[in-house]
């Protein structure tokens, strides 16, 4: 197809923009676009198939149930309580930002905070809540990627929520390089790119871990499109590993039409005679 267009840089987030929507269009166009592909894009959003995949590639992940909304008052609920004690955390399977995500300390709450995730999704997760470190980790590549140092966020709200994000100013310290022995680097950064490569993701994607006390890394979830502005910790952590905002651009542009190349000498569409 013919276009004036060199290489999308598709930093649209939420549904629709990194959830393998805005992907499919430019793969039917035929254009280059940085990030990850249609699979990647969708798997990434959707936090259960993500968490799914990463606890079968032996990664560990919180537990979790989902639940649909027929399922919004059932049994199944109060066993999960009953299994794994306050706090949980209710959030939509599919969306960012923290957006509709709730961190529920009792019973008193916790249908009121199901029912402000079923607002933006048809699809919910319950979570148990982790008492751990928050380290992030951003990952370049495609087939053979490589992590970065990783970073430390210590949010001084009760969690790190929209408003944290967002709206505070003081909501989040973020720590580069995070306070980690080279050990504990090492590992993390080698679990980003297993999660990566698991998780069928291209170009690039921050992945964060929790911490524990006790020296588990527990996959949190995975960000395809992370925030690209230079004080975003995307780029701020390749930055400190030695890859300057320019030249990370570069790097990705290139990796883009790299993909698309592979892609394009592949058959991927029936010839109709």
């Amino acid at each position: 197809m013919a276009h004036n267009i060199d290489v999308v840089f598709p930093i649209i987030h939420g549904t629709g923009g990194e959830d393998g929507t805005l992907q499919g269009l430019l793969e039917l166009i035929e254009v280059p676009y940085v990030g990850c592909g249609v699979l990647g894009s969708a798997v990434g959003m959707d936090k259960d198939i993500a968490k799914r995949l990463v606890a079968a590639a032996g990664v560990a992940v919180a537990r979790t149930i989902v639940v649909r909304p027929h399922a919004r008052t059932s049994k199944v609920i109060q066993d999960f309580v009953d299994t794994v004690g306050f706090p949980i955390f209710v959030k939509p399977a599919n969306l960012g930002s923290s957006v509709g995500v709730m961190k529920v300390a009792s019973a008193e709450t916790l249908q009121q905070a199901i029912e402000a995730a079923f607002f933006y999704d048809t699809k919910i997760l319950l979570e148990e809540g982790i008492a751990g470190r928050e380290i992030e980790v951003a990952v370049l590549g495609n087939d053979v990627p490589e992590a970065s140092i990783p970073g430390e966020v210590t949010p001084t709200h009760d969690f790190y929520s929209y408003e944290a994000k967002y709206i505070d100013e003081a909501g989040a310290t973020l720590q580069i390089p995070a306070p980690l022995s080279k050990g504990e680097q090492q590992e993390v950064r080698q679990l980003a790119c297993k999660i990566f490569q698991t998780l069928e993701l291209s170009g690039m994607a921050r992945v964060d871990f929790f911490y524990t006390t006790n020296g588990r890394w527990i996959f949190n979830e995975v960000n395809t499109t992370p925030g690209f502005t230079p004080i975003s910790m995307y780029p701020k952590l390749w930055e400190y590993s030695g890859l300057p905002y320019q030249l990370l651009l570069d790097r990705l542009i290139e990796l883009a039409r790299q993909r698309h190349e592979v892609r394009r000498a592949v058959r991927t569409k029936y010839l109709v005679s």
